[in-house]
């Protein structure tokens, strides 16, 4: 199960343990948080260190949404306009919108590729609804299909140009959602029919090139009885039948409570049903992991 985790590191450096584990069991990915940056030069060294000791293919990822989903304290990271205010200038000027958008991604991408970063875990493709949890609120794009499409559509193009590969989420969708699925398990009532139409922004993102896409911890219950990341009817059904994806699918991390308390049995269900990449974030979660 190893070369299918994306851990986090607990700090600045790598510890003596997490060499070793890069070493001997190298995950296929490395995810980086606040805790793990200071500064440029020492998130280059971090990085360096990290395939070192378990090989330049190794997958380094970031969670750079931009906004309030900030990692980085330093320009073009910490200044970058929030999506709704773009989509709010989408309503105004399409053209602008998606051409910031792009320029945006791009300036962001070649900064990330500059460090060492080779995925970025943007763009949401959520949909905004105001009843839902503000987890998601701001970090959407609007509340149309075609409007949170387009802009996706515009990061993604801007990433990939730069050299960093797009990963989008939240599938099917993490807009409607009653709670925040870091501390809690959201649930969706929605009917089928209306979820399947406004997860067409990731359709027409994966038509647009988009590899890799991130799951949503949420149950819809008109559909299943599990969260989406563990769930063989989203991934299999829906996301590789129905919509034909063929790219990578990513859990969102496993350590959060929308998929309970126990990360072994977390990263054990979304494998089976169909996720390719497991997340798990917390250096406690890693530890349980490698230590078992």
């Amino acid at each position: 199960m190893f070369d299918h985790l994306v851990i986090g590191l607990k700090g600045t450096a790598l510890t003596s343990e997490e060499r070793q584990w890069l070493d001997e069991k190298p995950p296929a990915g490395v995810i980086l948080f606040a805790r793990n940056i200071e500064s440029h030069e020492q998130v280059k060294r971090l990085l360096a260190e990290v395939r070192e000791q378990s090989g330049d293919d190794i997958a380094v990822v970031i969670d750079e949404e931009g906004g309030r989903i900030n990692r980085l304290s330093w320009p073009p990271f910490n200044n970058r306009t929030q999506a709704d205010e773009l989509g709010r200038l989408y309503e105004d000027n399409p053209e602008a919108a998606i051409s910031h958008v792009y320029d945006d991604a791009y300036e962001v991408g070649i900064s990330l590729k500059a460090l060492g970063f080779t995925h970025n875990c943007a763009p949401v493709l959520d949909l905004f609804h105001p009843e839902g949890h503000a987890v998601i609120g701001s970090r959407a794009y609007g509340s149309t299909v075609h409007e949170v499409a387009s802009l996706g559509v515009a990061c993604i193009h801007g990433l990939q140009e730069a050299g960093i590969e797009a990963i989008g989420k939240h599938f099917p969708g993490h807009g409607r959602a009653n709670a925040d699925s870091h501390v809690a398990l959201p649930l969706v009532d929605t009917p089928i029919d209306v979820l399947l139409q406004e997860a067409e922004t990731f359709v027409l993102s994966f038509s647009q090139n988009l590899n890799h896409v991130m799951t949503a911890h949420v149950i819809y219950s008109a559909a299943d009885e599990k969260v989406a990341t563990l769930s063989h009817y989203w991934i299999h059904d829906v996301l590789r039948g129905q919509m034909g994806f063929t790219g990578s699918v990513w859990s969102d991390d496993l350590c959060m409570k929308g998929v309970g308390n126990n990360v072994h049995e977390a990263a054990d269900a979304a494998l089976k049903a169909g996720c390719d990449l497991l997340l798990v974030c917390e250096p406690e979660g890693v530890e349980e992991f490698y230590r078992g």
